[in-house]
Parts: structure tokens; C-alpha cells; sequence
């Protein structure tokens, strides 16, 4: 039995590494002078790679598979440190390492690393400024050094060009953002995006060049990108998010008649008492709250709402202008409309003219599009509907 389950876990491990070798680049430079044999070495520098691209999922993976092939490598066991919280395992994950064993890069970064945990930051520029005095040529140190200045991302591009994809993406940024050149300039933008790809091979920078085009209002090249991005690995991505606002941003006329059509259907379902069609635009997770046009308090309309007696016989009930609104990321909508028509109530044969405007929360759910909140209230010098 144990034997049985140790074979099975070296299959899993050995899939694993072979799975991390399909990304790596064959042709990829160097990061670090690090501490591991040849073929962990190889790996861990692809994740090295894949850190600096903000792919933290992918460098864990790599640097996990650095591992299998030399669990002394120290600089996976710095990598999975740096990607822990700082307040979380990362402190264990330093302790554990031995850093005599480490290389002279390895021990700057494990320094660096000791002071994030207490947010020295004294310790942690002077750990990095030595580290660059004993070793000018590191492509990781030197990283380091150019954060948060798009000046800075340029020359790194210039003296490390092999190691230079997550420099040309930051650049990218700095010319969306008219940081480089003092006026925004989308096609160099896209430009440096281009470059980065073609220097890595992974999602970040299809996400980015996909976020710069719907900063340029090109949603439909955005949404190529990000699909792009998505299709690395689909199972939990974090790109899906996005990847559902631009295919909104793209379809977004369509998806407002939609709503549109939604609002009336749903109300029209509430008059003739349908209550299976009325479960169509309505979610199970969340109760859909209403606030009548009688202006009283708000309640929970359930299915036992269509069980209550009605208290008046509408004679006409028509909606119309009614408008949408979206959330940034499309994930919610917000209508607004008006509604006109006449009612009698109880015996009485006298018409009550009906006037009122209304409001509409939808969500965008796992099955489509649905409502959550509607409000109404008397408009126009007409009226709601009666107080009982």
C-alpha cells in the first residue's frame, strides 16, 4: 500500500516538472547566480522570469519543480518566500533556509527579504545597494533597483534586454499613462507590450496590452488579449474577471436590450401572476427586495407574494425610456425608467390614473443577468398604488 502511494507521488512529482519544463524558455538568460544544480537551476531562473511578470502562480509551480529536482535550491525556497505574506509564512520560510549555503546574490535577496518582515526599509535599501556594489552585473538586483521609476524600467530594458519583458511591460504603462514622452501615446504603448511578448512566454503581458487597449477604447482588442491571457489556464483564473468586463464593454448594446426587455417581461410576469416566469430573472442567492409605489416600507419580494390577493384591476400599465447603467467592471446594472397607466380598485368603476418612476439593480450571475432591487414612486402628479 505505501509503496503503491510512494509510486504515485513520484509519478505526480515527475509530471509536475515536466508540465513546468513546456514554459520554460530554453533560450532565457540568467537572473541569478544561484545556489542549485544545473536543471533546478534552469527552472528556477524560468520562475525568476515569471516572478518579475507578476505570474506569482506560475513561479510558485516552477519553483516547486526547482525543488523536486534540488531541495537544496535556494533560490526556490527564496521565491516561495517572497511570494508568502509578509505577515503570514514568510518568516518560517527565511528561518528554514540555510543561508551559508546560499550565493552571494541569494544572501542579498534573503537580507532584503529579513527586512520586509519588519518593514525596515533602511536595512532592506542598504542590503541592496551592497549587494549591486559586490555584483553590478545582476540581472535580479538590478530589477530591484528599478522599481517605481519608468526611467528606470527603460535603461534596465537597455543594459539586461534578455531579461527585459517585465521592463518593456512596465514601459508600456508609461506611455498609456503619458508618463514617458509627457503625452499619452498609445501606439508605443502598444509597441513595449509587444516586445514584452515576445521576450516571455505568459499571460501578464497579454493582460496588460488587453487593460491599455480599453484604456484606448479599443474593448475588442482587449477582449482578444485578455482571452489570450485566460486561455494559459482557465480553472480559477485571475483574468476571468476582466475577461467578462471587456466581452460586456463589446456586447454592450446587446446586453442592454436584454435588460431592457428583462424589466418588462419580469413586470408583466408580476401582473398576470406567473410565477415561473418571473423565477427567470430573478437568482436564488439573493433576495430580491422592492420599495412600492405607495412609499411604504421596503420588503422581500418572495414566491408568497404572488399568493396575495391583488388589490387593483390594471386597466393599462406600459413602461417606457427606460435607460441603462453599468458598473465599471459590467458586473451590474442600474435601470431607471418611468411607467403610466390606470387602475380601478375594489368595486369601484372610477379609473385611477397611475404615474410613477422606477428603479432596477441587476446582477450579472453564473446563469445571466439578474435583478435584485426595484423602487417606484408616485411621479408626475399621478398616482402610486394604494397604500393597503
Amino acid at each position: 500500500m505505501f509503496g503503491n502511494h510512494k509510486k504515485k507521488h513520484n509519478m505526480k512529482n515527475i509530471i509536475t516538472i515536466i508540465f513546468c519544463m513546456l514554459f520554460i524558455n530554453l533560450n532565457s538568460q540568467q537572473w541569478v547566480d544561484d545556489s542549485c544544480n544545473k536543471k533546478a537551476s534552469q527552472v528556477v531562473n524560468e520562475a525568476v522570469e515569471h516572478l518579475a511578470n507578476l505570474e506569482q502562480l506560475m513561479a510558485i509551480g516552477m519553483a516547486k519543480a526547482a525543488l523536486l529536482l534540488d531541495d537544496d535550491c535556494g533560490c526556490a525556497n527564496l521565491l516561495m518566500a517572497a511570494t508568502s505574506a509578509r505577515n503570514g509564512s514568510r518568516k518560517s520560510k527565511l528561518d528554514a533556509i540555510n543561508v551559508n549555503s546560499l550565493s552571494a546574490e541569494e544572501k542579498v535577496w534573503h537580507r532584503m527579504l529579513t527586512a520586509t518582515l519588519t518593514n525596515d526599509g533602511e536595512t532592506y535599501r542598504s542590503s541592496l545597494n551592497e549587494g549591486l556594489k559586490e555584483t553590478p552585473k545582476s540581472p535580479l538586483l538590478n530589477w530591484f533597483n528599478s522599481g517605481g521609476d519608468y526611467n528606470n524600467y527603460q535603461k534596465f530594458a537597455e543594459d539586461f534586454p534578455d531579461h527585459a519583458s517585465a521592463a518593456y511591460n512596465m514601459v508600456a504603462y508609461g506611455y498609456a499613462n503619458g508618463d514617458i514622452g509627457g503625452k499619452v501615446d498609445y501606439d508605443a504603448a502598444f509597441k513595449a507590450a509587444d516586445q514584452s511578448q515576445k521576450l516571455h512566454n505568459g499571460p501578464n503581458s497579454f493582460d496588460s496590452k488587453a487593460e491599455i487597449a480599453a484604456m484606448s477604447g479599443d474593448y475588442k482588442m482587449a477582449l482578444e488579449n485578455q482571452f489570450r491571457a485566460y486561455d494559459f489556464a482557465t480553472f480559477a483564473s485571475p483574468f476571468f474577471p476582466k475577461l467578462r468586463t471587456y466581452s460586456g464593454m463589446v456586447n454592450k448594446d446587446e446586453i442592454i436590450k436584454g435588460l431592457q426587455d428583462g424589466q418588462i417581461a419580469i413586470q408583466k410576469a408580476i401582473l398576470d401572476r406567473n410565477i415561473e416566469e418571473y423565477k427567470k430573472y430573478v437568482t436564488e442567492d439573493m433576495q430580491l427586495i422592492a420599495g412600492d409605489s405607495n412609499l411604504g416600507e421596503f420588503y422581500d419580494f418572495t414566491d408568497e407574494s404572488f399568493s396575495r390577493q391583488a388589490q387593483v384591476k390594471w386597466n393599462s400599465f406600459d413602461l417606457r425610456d427606460i435607460e441603462v447603467d453599468f458598473s465599471p467592471d459590467m458586473a451590474m446594472a442600474i435601470l431607471t425608467f418611468y411607467a403610466d397607466g390606470s387602475y380601478t380598485q375594489g368595486d369601484s368603476e372610477d379609473s385611477v390614473a397611475y404615474s410613477t418612476r422606477a428603479s432596477s439593480v441587476w446582477i450579472l450571475t453564473d446563469n445571466g443577468w439578474k435583478t435584485v432591487h426595484t423602487n417606484w414612486a408616485p411621479y408626475g402628479g399621478g398616482s402610486g398604488i394604494p397604500k393597503n
